[in-house]
């Protein structure tokens, strides 16, 4: 008798947790994205250093990386001038070169599992739907080109992440 409800119980209970599978994909890929614009601003605002949001379609990739390799140096203020670095400062790999200051530059991509980089749109660009591969730049003030990028999972179900001049996502499933 035991076995018989617990078979029961487990076909009725089946299809919902295979759905529930299926949607958290999508929503694992939709908050890759997510996370990686809100990655590249918090970068570009705390470095100040413009940042790049690259999403590429062809690779189903996400990328976060610095505009620039190194970042430009700040303004000097009131005449003060930066003095170079003592001269007893070498290089970790004993070289007698100088001990460079600047952070490494901090880069970050990810690999969509499940689901694929349907559409991507970008305002401010001349074409409506863009091409394999976009670069959004986040500029050190947070703000962005707003952008819209569509996942799709392999049964046909989309999503899309819309971000707004602000950095702000918003994400909904299409057909809601």
């Amino acid at each position: 008798m035991v076995l018989a409800i617990l078979g029961i119980s487990t076909i009725v209970a089946m299809p919902s947790l295979v759905k529930s599978i299926r949607g958290n994909r999508l929503r694992v890929g939709a908050r890759t994205i997510v996370m990686a614009g809100n990655y590249a601003r918090t970068m570009a605002i705390l470095r100040n250093q413009e940042m790049t949001l690259t999403l590429d379609k062809a690779a189903n990739t996400v990328a976060v990386a610095p505009l620039h390799a190194v970042p430009p140096p700040l303004p000097s203020d009131r005449g003060f001038q930066d003095s170079p670095p003592p001269s007893d400062l070498t290089s970790p790999t004993g070289a007698n070169e100088p001990v460079s200051s600047a952070p490494p530059p901090v880069t970050l991509t990810r690999q969509l599992d499940s689901v694929r980089i349907d559409a991507i749109q970008v305002e401010h660009r001349k074409s409506g739907i863009a091409d394999e591969s976009v670069v959004v730049i986040y500029q050190t003030n947070g703000r962005c080109n707003p952008y819209e990028v569509r996942v799709r999972d392999e049964f046909g179900s989309i999503m899309v992440i819309t971000v707004d001049a602000v950095a702000s996502p918003k994400v909904r499933k299409e057909g809601e």
